[in-house]
């Protein structure tokens, strides 16, 4: 019995051991720990992932993962390449998620899939000119274009379509359907609509009210990798609503004013308004003048009616002497019958006879009276057509107005010799459809095509413009085409018949308004009007960051006052082409007036922004006005979210560029000054050696009165700069050998307070500038430009106008030799107390020349 029981319990636990060996034990064990993440994508699906113009991806998916990577702390690095490509790594296990996925009960054998995240409407694309295109159904038939890889091609096949033209990505597929190679393609409609956009043929394409399919984007990782999707989904169950808004908001775009709320609107319908106002009275005079065409061809009409009228009448009075003169020869032959048969009545009959022929005679006379009488009025009817020919024909080349015809089923045209002007073509040219085609300009046939395709269809009467290019000397024009398709009973198309008028000058006359109206009329660069109108356009979120720079022309109003303004606008005209070179080609350069130019640059950041001013920078120290040096002082601020305020970017760019002009200005207001001295010495070397006299006369003179050095340096550099203001006097005025004129004395006595103006722009120089303003004034106050009298005159002034007056006399002139100093002295005790200081005569007198001798 123990036995029994021992051998039960060692069966009982054998029993146990067993089921525990087979069975796993459950542990509730915590995922690892996920440091980073590896994400392949297509990079061809906008808004989703795609890439920028510097290669760089970006989109809603790739913002979404910037943000995951910032709530959770783990680095993710974001690979792009073809959908195929994407796929076929992470089958491959080369990375450790997969974007941008839609579900298919076959990719579950492979992944597992995280929460989707966007719902993607799939339809049918097709061009406008193919109808019928409701469902898959539909296709058969066609060949579609989809993105290699495509889901879209499983549903399609599974469909029964077969005829499928695979292409790399998204792109590829729109830009075969652009070339023309594929007139139907099936694919997400945001990656559609963001290329047929980009691409300018957004209204050559319709697609289906209803999708082939709707799928939904999912984030996968491979069979049996649960941490990392768990991981996933917790990370972006962290990022809340408003965040998933905010960037889709970013690359949807958000809602603006109503556009004809704005005031540039308003203003655009006022100029729209005087703008249709001359397009309509340009098209009364062309209904004028084409009314007047078309009475003229009436009254043609009617005179050619008139004429076969009277032709009518003519053969009338044929058929009419023709039937008298049988009527009258039957009467001969029975008066020839009664004569032979009666000799009695021959008399009789004779007379008879005679009195026929007289009324013959006065019927024919009558008919030849009634044929001049017809002839002349078809004369004068030809006379009146040929005349109203060469009116219709003159007419016609006054308005640059030619007609023509065409067979369409013969596909031959012909046309009026006012036309063979236009197309530059003779009458030997080829009257054919592909002669037509190459006369039309090669950006205009598809186009046309359509447009006459379209009239076709709707059987209307066609009112085109478009370009040609003239046979003869290859010149593109403008034209204007009016007329219709006329069609038999069956709806079949007969002829072409229209009229073809030259409108280059308007079309010319119109861009010139329009160009005019957005552009600089000095630099060619746009202006604030079409600044401020680019600024609402490029504020969207697809734009940022934005930067906006304010540039600044250092020392134009002083080189204005130096060297005239034609040398200013020569340095502003500079200044734009600097700017151009130094700028990419989409960005925005508009001069806001002034020294003052504004300059936009959409998708560009701080970093970016310094190269392109330090390649300006670079550019304007190789370009010169002249002697003159360019100098440009900048300030920028970038936009980077939608709520900032644009005009406070502006205002804030405004103040960074003062700032930087404070210390970038006055260093070039000093060369300037300097370039001013030497331009002026240049053109003058007499000035130049006077200037140099003049300042040591001044320097000797300060040292007499034991004025403290940097004074005398100050009086030194002011006798050196007493006559800078001579820069803008004309030349042949300065160095004429005779007398001046009164005006040209009157200009020469501006250049005191020329040179004011120049110096006082200079820091550091305002008493200088004071200074040069009244060495002209005299002690008794009869000087100029002021007037001043006695020690109202500057200390510096007064002894500038003894210096400048000495070595004017002891000086050789273009109209008399030197003085001797004895002369000299003479004329200064002379006028001592009268234009001089008296007591600084005497000094300068005593211990400057009488020193020196």
């Amino acid at each position: 019995m123990r036995k029994h029981t021992s051998r039960n319990y060692f069966l009982f636990w054998l029993l146990s051991l067993v089921v525990m060996l087979i069975c796993p034990v459950q542990v509730n064990a915590s995922p690892p720990e996920i440091k980073t993440l590896s994400v392949v994508l297509d990079d061809n699906y906008p808004p989703y992932s795609f890439r920028n113009s510097q290669g760089d991806l970006q989109g809603i998916t790739i913002d979404q993962w910037k943000l995951f990577a910032q709530k959770t702390g783990i680095k993710v690095s974001v690979t792009g390449m073809t959908w195929l490509k994407a796929y076929e790594s992470m089958r491959q296990g080369d990375f450790d998620v997969i974007d941008t996925i839609s579900y298919s009960a076959d990719r579950t054998k492979i992944f597992d899939y995280s929460q989707p995240y966007a719902t993607i409407e799939v339809p049918i694309f097709f061009r406008k000119n193919i109808s019928g295109i409701t469902d898959v159904n539909s296709l058969k038939g066609f060949t579609v274009a989809a993105k290699r890889g495509d889901y879209c091609i499983d549903v399609l096949k599974g469909q029964g379509i077969t005829d499928i033209d695979e292409y790399d990505n998204a792109e590829a597929v729109v830009q075969a359907a652009k070339d023309r190679q594929a007139v139907i393609f099936v694919m997400g409609k945001p990656p559609a609509l963001y290329y047929l956009y980009k691409m300018g043929i957004q209204d050559n394409f319709n697609y289906s009210d209803t999708s082939v399919y709707t799928s939904q984007f999912y984030r996968a990782v491979k069979k049996g990798q649960s941490g990392y999707l768990s991981a996933i989904n917790n990370g972006f169950a962290k990022i809340s609503e408003s965040e998933y808004e905010a960037i889709n908001q970013k690359w949807f775009g958000v809602e603006t004013d109503p556009f004809y709320e704005l005031p540039f609107f308003r203003g655009m319908v006022i100029i729209g308004a005087a703008v249709s106002l001359i397009v309509l009275v340009m098209f009364f005079w062309n209904r004028t003048l084409r009314r007047m065409v078309k009475q003229k061809t009436v009254e043609l009409w009617q005179a050619l009616k008139a004429r076969e009228h009277a032709e009518t009448e003519i053969r009338a009075l044929n058929t009419q002497l023709e039937s008298k003169v049988m009527e009258r020869t039957a009467q001969l032959e029975d008066l020839n019958s009664e004569l032979e048969e009666s000799n009695a009545m021959l008399e009789e009959e004779i007379g008879k006879r005679e009195n026929a022929e007289e009324d013959l005679r006065n019927l024919n006379a009558e008919l030849e009276h009634k044929i001049e009488m017809r002839t002349s009025q078809l004369d004068e009817l030809n006379t009146v057509l040929e005349q109203q020919n060469a009116l219709l024909s003159e007419s016609q080349k006054v308005a640059r107005l030619g007609s023509y015809v065409m067979d369409l089923r013969t596909k031959g045209w012909q046309c009026s010799p006012e036309l063979h002007e236009i197309f530059g073509i003779d009458p030997n040219y080829p009257h054919t459809v592909e002669g037509l085609l190459k006369i039309i300009h090669p950006d205009w046939r598809d186009v046309s095509y359509d447009y006459l395709r379209q009239v076709e269809s709707e059987q209307e009467r066609f009112d085109y413009e478009f370009k040609i290019v003239r046979i003869g000397d290859g010149e593109e024009r403008w034209v204007h085409g009016l007329g219709k398709i006329e069609f038999d009973q069956r709806i079949s198309t007969l002829r072409l018949i229209g009229m073809i008028q030259d409108v280059t000058d308007r079309k010319l006359t119109e861009e010139k308004i329009i160009y005019l109206s957005f552009h600089d009329r000095l630099t060619g660069l746009y202006n604030r009007r079409f600044f401020e109108e680019e600024v609402k356009r490029l504020d969207v979120a697809r734009n940022y960051p934005l930067t906006l720079v304010m540039a600044d022309v250092n020392g134009l109003k002083l080189i204005n006052d130096s060297f005239g303004h034609a040398i200013g606008d020569e340095l502003l005209i500079n200044v734009a082409e600097v700017l151009r070179k130094g700028c990419r080609r989409d960005d925005i350069i508009a001069r806001l007036g002034g020294d003052e130019f504004v300059i936009l640059l959409p998708k560009t950041d701080t970093m970016e922004t310094e190269k392109i001013l330090k390649r300006i920078n670079a550019l304007a120290l190789q370009e010169k006005v002249g002697s003159i040096e360019i100098s440009i002082s900048f300030g920028y601020e970038t936009k980077r979210y939608t709520g900032e305020d644009i005009l406070e970017l502006f205002k804030k760019a405004e103040d960074h560029m003062y700032k930087r002009k404070l210390f970038e200005g006055p260093s070039m207001r000093g060369k300037t000054i300097e370039t001013i001295i030497r331009t002026l010495h240049e053109k003058n070397k007499r000035e130049e050696q006077h200037s140099h006299r003049v300042s040591a006369l001044c320097e000797s003179m300060g040292q007499a009165l034991g004025l403290p050095e940097g004074e005398i340096q100050e009086l030194k550099n002011v006798g050196l700069l007493h006559d800078i203001g001579k820069i803008a006097i004309d030349e042949n005025i300065l160095n004429k050998p005779g007398k001046l004129t009164n005006n040209e004395w009157e200009e020469i006595k501006r250049h005191p307070e020329i040179g004011y103006r120049i110096l006082s722009t200079v820091n550091g120089m305002s008493e200088t500038a004071e200074y040069v303003l009244t060495h002209h004034e005299r002690w008794d106050g009869l000087g100029y430009p002021r007037g001043l009298k006695g020690e109202e005159l500057p200390l510096q002034s007064r002894i500038i106008a003894i210096a400048d007056a000495y070595d004017a006399m002891t000086s050789a002139r273009s109209y008399r030799e030197a003085l001797p100093d004895a002369v000299a002295v003479a004329e200064l005790r002379k006028n001592a107390g009268i234009q001089f200081d008296p007591d600084l005569v005497k000094l300068f007198i005593d211990k400057v020349i009488h020193s020196q001798l």
